[in-house]
């Protein structure tokens, strides 16, 4: 999922200074607004970790109290003990009124195109709140002045306002993108045109981000207001990519250049800064993170793909990381494998060569499917792993109870004693990996590595329901089906009126004998809710008791799920209150033209593996030797019923 940034200035120097205003309604540099009743705050605060500058590796305190109050996201600032040189600068510019801006990072969860916007910009009215960084104000005299006054050293100065900011005064970006010079007598520097494209690029993006997100929202059912806001999003994605065809043209023609390769619409989407700041020291106080061999062998690929992708030396991007220290990581970049399937290439037909030098319309968005997985985790109770590798659950025990009873006076009073159980949920992943060759890359339009990512988001969203609907047993590598050990319900016969409300009576008296009925969810395919809305009480008569409630997304005042996943005919009911799942189950996609890949679909390899005779897995490709680029996905999740007796299930309906 896509991390968005922006900074917003405190109030007006004169009240606390470590109170902060992180978000509020205005319009920012984008063209965006964000809707503030639309922040979800609840992971944030499990852990409200204060960055410097987005740097995942200078914490510099939490914030508390943070919530929405008169329209603005707002949070208190406490910083840790001025422990080092740059902790006890920051105090001091916090307190001269130095640094009086922050900057949040969010995911966007729900978005529609903004009214008005000339420019395409988007009203985001759910976003969850990951993490919100101090950053410096645009560097300016009297900035420096206060800093100087303030007693910060020049490395300090430097830390906050950045290198070039503190040698001269010229107009240049501070650390969090913003002008340095803000004077009305200089015009701020325009964007040239590989920085139009870039911006651009982003747009387009945001706007494929937010089409996606409202087929999500609208379902099945497509009405003529969804087809309206369809339009609407077509058309100012198509008018971006003409505008960035015709930038293009322009940019060849003129041979536009800037520090930073551009990312125009065929090149790969993640910008990183031509050179990056300083990486603070750790405090004495804070323990050195230990990484994990994993860990190690993917900073590694990020690190090398990031400098090959952008010309930059691996020693750069390490510091930018905060991965300097680690011998582990600068071991694994002399390695790399993977494990993949046949690349796509522009003269294989029915694998891309149908993309190349062909306008397509943007039609695999509009295939997304309704997951069940999604709104059932929603519904449920969601867990975060942090640092551990499990969590364990407890559960309370059916039996003993320890319910009260009438007693009578001077009666001794029962004493009874609880029982509890407990279920263990560990870390399991979903990933594959595609390749492609670099001329496709190129050339296709609509873009493959684009239409992959999307195609893969969506294909697993397909293979994770197959799994949380089947009955298997979980296993080291795949979670438990929602079926298993659950023995199903006979259908009842004849169909009609009479057969849908015992089918649907025998399911809830599953729960109901289990006493449990906290939050029901029913789960079943679009065809078996059609079919009920349809059902009338009885032949003729024209009355279809369930119509307006399965309209509105419910059934016997229970939540609906619908999903194609689900098998036609089959029916399930589970109390998602007892279902756990793992926060952090956002798909996470990693690039690399360096890779070694064993070309297998269904049973990868190692590359080799040591033995009499060892082991050499066939066939292989080297995606620097093909001059190809390999695309890897993946999903971190998992999932568990904390009790049993809360699933009931019927499949072979006869309504």
């Amino acid at each position: 999922m896509e991390l968005r940034l922006k900074t917003n200035a405190a109030p007006a120097p004169g009240g606390d200074p470590f109170e902060f205003v992180m978000s509020d309604a205005s319009i920012d540099r984008m063209g965006d607004v964000i809707e503030q009743d639309g922040w979800q705050l609840a992971n944030f605060q499990r852990n409200p970790i204060a960055l410097f500058g987005h740097s995942s590796g200078f914490p510099i305190g939490t914030w508390a109290d943070v919530a929405v109050k008169d329209g603005r996201l707002t949070g208190r600032l406490e910083l840790m003990p001025p422990v080092s040189d740059r902790l006890r600068e920051i105090h001091a510019a916090i307190e001269a009124g130095v640094l009086r801006a922050v900057s949040v990072g969010f995911h966007p969860l729900d978005m529609e195109p903004l009214e008005g916007s000339k420019n395409g910009g988007l009203r985001f009215t759910k976003q969850e709140l990951v993490e919100c960084s101090l950053v410096s104000v645009p560097a300016n005299p009297n900035a420096l002045s206060v800093a100087r006054a303030a007693g910060i050293s020049r490395e300090g100065q430097r830390l906050i306002f950045g290198e070039l900011a503190i040698d001269d005064l010229a107009v240049r970006r501070g650390l969090n993108g913003g002008l340095a010079d803000t004077s009305r007598n200089r015009k701020p520097i325009a964007m040239n045109i590989s920085e139009r494209i870039q911006a651009a690029q982003e747009k387009v993006n945001a706007l494929r981000d937010g089409l996606n997100q409202h087929y999500t929202n609208v379902g099945d059912v497509l009405d003529e207001e969804a087809m309206n806001v369809v339009h609407e999003f077509n058309a100012k994605i198509d008018a971006e990519l003409r505008r960035i065809e015709l930038m293009e043209q322009s940019e060849r023609l003129v041979g536009t250049t800037t520090e930073l390769p551009p990312a125009p619409v065929n090149r790969l989407p993640a910008l990183v800064p031509a050179k990056s700041p300083p990486t603070p020291a750790r405090p004495f106080a804070m323990p050195k993170r230990e990484e994990k061999p994993g860990d190690m062998l993917l900073h590694a690929l990020i690190a090398y793909g990031k400098s090959k992708q952008y010309r930059m030396p691996t020693d750069t991007v390490l510091a930018e990381y905060g991965w300097t220290e680690d011998v582990g990581v600068r071991t694994c970049l002399d390695w790399v494998q993977r494990a993949a399937t046949a690349p796509a290439m522009t003269n294989v037909a029915g694998w891309a060569q149908e993309l190349v030098q062909t306008q397509y319309a943007d039609l695999l968005a509009q295939l997304t499917i309704a997951s069940v997985y999604n709104p059932l985790t929603a519904a449920g109770v969601r867990y975060t792993l942090g640092r551990y590798g499990q969590i364990s659950i407890p559960v309370e025990s059916a039996t003993p109870t320890v319910a009260g009873s009438f007693v009578a006076e001077g009666a001794p009073i029962p004493v009874r004693q609880e029982a509890f159980t407990s279920i263990q949920i560990g870390l399991k992943k979903m990933a594959v990996i595609s390749s492609y060759t670099r001329e496709l890359f190129e050339h296709s339009q609509p873009n493959i590595d684009t239409q992959l990512r999307d195609k893969m988001g969506r294909d697993t969203s397909v293979a994770i329901d197959t799994v949380l609907l089947d009955n298997n047993p979980a296993t080291s590598v795949r979670p438990a089906g929602l079926r298993n050990g659950v023995s199903g319900l006979t259908p009842t016969a004849g169909g009609g009126f009479n057969a849908l409300v015992t089918d649907l009576k025998a399911m809830i008296a599953v729960l109901v004998a289990a006493n449990s009925l906290r939050s029901p969810v029913w789960i079943m395919n679009p065809q078996q809710a059609l079919s009920i809305s349809l059902t009338q009480s009885s032949a003729g008569t024209g009355v279809f008791p369930f119509k307006d409630e399965i309209d509105a997304g419910r059934l016997a005042g229970y939540p609906v799920i619908r999903s194609s996943t689900v098998p036609v005919t089959m029916v399930i009911l589970v109390d998602a209150a007892d279902f756990a799942s793992l926060a952090g189950d956002d798909a996470r996609f990693e690039v690399s033209d360096q890779a070694t890949l064993h070309m297998e679909d269904t049973t990868p390899l190692a590359i080799g593996t040591p033995g009499s005779p060892p082991t050499v897995a066939a066939p292989v490709r080297s995606m620097f030797q093909t001059d190809s680029i390999a695309l890897r996905m993946i999903m971190p999740m998992n999932w568990a019923m904390r009790r049993t007796g809360l699933v009931a299930w019927v499949t072979g309906v006869t309504w």
